[in-house]
């Protein structure tokens, strides 16, 4: 196997040890490592042992850097993301993205941010399989210790719920488009984005031809519009006989990226 280049390895910190650091000295040269970890948790002993392993990881002798970040917020921790890629990436270093400790949406949003950063091929994203699953000796162990109330109690909520109780909230995680777009339509995106949005074409027209020469013809901006509506970066509502165009969410992330 080819050896790889050392690089900066960008994860989440919590309940993890071995599949952060192992990889780091068998598989994964490390120049530098990226932590991102959860401001707050409502759970003292879950932070207090997060804590614990964080700190674990620190006192490797490895240049460590924790950012704090709310790891249940899909933007923020896509824009955290590229903004890593980008920086290490323009000082020529490789990015390795470690994906085997982090939660469900994170892990989403990290992806998401290799695919649409500018440096992608200089990122590679990898998962560590355990040699063994501690969680499912854990459950073992509530199951067995039946003769207190607060373990039946756990054990019952859990075969109940699994793992989590009810809903709180909901996230809508978009979905990316393949295919690149041209300088013309992240001109368009950038526009809607600098104007939070225009009540008609004829608006994004003059905006779009304000201060150059080559003139901009609606012909061409309306069918620009078509094709990023297709690929889910715009929203339009019709008014009346005018086109209201926003910029949405996934616009937004496309073109930061």
């Amino acid at each position: 196997m080819t050896p790889k280049d050392a690089g900066v390895h960008i994860t989440t910190g919590g309940f993890e040890y071995d599949r952060i650091i192992k990889p780091m000295m068998n598989r994964y040269p490390v120049e530098k490592l990226v932590i991102f970890r959860s401001r707050t948790s409502p759970y003292s002993g879950a932070r207090d042992l997060s804590g614990k392993f964080v700190q674990m990881v620190k006192d490797a002798p490895i240049d460590t850097e924790i950012i704090k970040v709310d790891i249940y917020d899909f933007n923020e921790v896509f824009v955290h993301t590229l903004k890593q890629i980008h920086e290490h990436s323009k000082e020529g270093k490789r990015v390795y993205i470690n994906i085997s400790p982090v939660p469900k949406l994170a892990t989403t949003a990290m992806i998401s941010a290799a695919f649409l950063s500018p440096h992608k091929e200089n990122v590679e994203i990898f998962y560590a399989s355990p040699e063994e699953y501690l969680v499912p000796k854990i459950m073992d162990a509530l199951m067995d210790e039946s003769d207190t109330e607060k373990l039946k109690d756990l054990r019952d909520r859990f075969m109940k719920s699994g793992a989590a109780v009810g809903v709180k909230d909901y996230q809508q995680i978009p979905v990316f488009p393949i295919k690149d777009i041209s300088d013309k339509d992240r001109e368009i995106l950038s526009v809607l984005r600098d104007k939070d949005g225009v009540d008609s074409i004829e608006e994004l027209v003059d905006a779009l031809n304000e201060g150059r020469e080559d003139e901009v013809r609606r012909s061409s901006v309306q069918y620009r519009l078509e094709l990023l509506e297709k690929k889910r970066l715009i929203d339009t509502e019709r008014e009346d006989r005018r086109l209201k165009i926003r910029l949405n969410q996934l616009g937004l992330l496309y073109l930061s990226g």
